[in-house]
């Protein structure tokens, strides 16, 4: 059986490209990929005609997908609020309520059976306050329970040879990018590149601008056989992430060590650093680059693409 000598990825390619041969494409307009993948596939069976078996290397893995996640939800009101929380289990989320109790026990004082002091356990002190029913108080209570949080329920399909998308994919996929507004109130927004979510907004409660980078749905062909994704941070000038390559720890070591020395010690280390390529230095601006940096990354905009090596 022909199909059994290749992987889901090519037979998907195969299956694409009939159709578009179907709808009277231009062969000369497919890609590179996909007449490989018919070559490949002509070759399978020239050879099966000739009873021949002809071996093709596996070269994907499957990466399950991740179980879901559980958090818990707490919901309190009374005549001033509603307040919906989420807690990563149920004793968190007890003691987030317990805190709020302690802080209206004045409301309990006087009452049969109920201490002047608030109670030392979470638990016991919710249960005085609100009662076993948990409709004590009039005009307040209180909603727990837990809920699964789902994740993309699909099994990855990922080359072995991983390699990053191209500088014409990348520049495609940049072109493809899609912004998503907020449109009610359990929204936010977000801009999304080949599967990757970024969301970024105005965070009242923390004071501060947030940034969250989902990668769960991020498109199969920038998923490592690992199961991670390349990613790198940055904050103004500053790498807070990077994953992105090998040299990263290397570049966390020359960092530590940089910031460790002082003036003799540091310009020994960064010349070993120029002689060993983990740093380049920008020829206009003369600013440091870690040495997988494919141009200047300085303050300006400078953008010098890395000198070439010259024998």
């Amino acid at each position: 059986m022909i199909a059994a000598l290749f992987n889901p990825l090519d037979i998907e390619c195969l299956v694409k490209t009939a159709v578009e041969l179907w709808e009277d494409i231009d062969p000369s307009d497919l890609s590179e990929r996909q007449q490989d993948t018919l070559n490949c596939a002509r070759d399978a069976m020239l050879a099966e005609h000739a009873d021949q078996q002809p071996s093709f290397p596996e070269v994907v893995t499957f990466i399950s997908p991740r179980p879901a996640g559980q958090a818990w939800v707490l919901r309190r009101w009374d005549r001033h609020e509603d307040v919906v929380t989420l807690h990563a289990d149920e004793d968190s989320a007890l003691a987030e309520l317990a805190k709020y109790v302690r802080g209206v026990w004045d409301n309990l004082v006087g009452e049969e059976g109920v201490p002047d002091q608030p109670p030392t356990g979470d638990r016991e002190a919710v249960r005085l306050y609100y009662g076993p029913e948990r409709d004590n108080q009039p005009d307040e209570g209180y909603n727990l329970y837990a809920e699964d949080i789902a994740r993309r329920g699909r099994t990855r399909i990922v080359p072995l040879d991983y390699r990053f998308p191209d500088e014409d994919a990348s520049e495609q996929a940049n072109r493809d990018a899609t912004f998503h507004p907020q449109t009610d109130d359990n929204d936010l927004p977000c801009v999304e590149v080949d599967g990757v979510l970024v969301f970024a907004y105005l965070d009242h409660e923390a004071g501060a601008v947030r940034v969250s980078v989902h990668i769960d749905s991020a498109e199969d062909r920038l998923v490592r056989p690992d199961g991670t994704v390349p990613l790198r941070v940055e904050v103004e000038d500053d790498v807070v992430l990077d994953n992105s390559a090998e040299g990263t720890r290397k570049r966390d070591v020359l960092t530590r060590l940089l910031d460790a020395a002082d003036d003799r010690q540091e310009q020994a280390i960064r010349e070993a650093a120029f002689a060993a390529g983990v740093l380049w230095r920008c020829p206009t601006c003369q600013w440091d680059n870690p040495g997988e940096a494919a141009c200047c990354e300085g303050p300006g905009p400078c953008r010098v693409p890395k000198p070439k090596k010259t024998s």
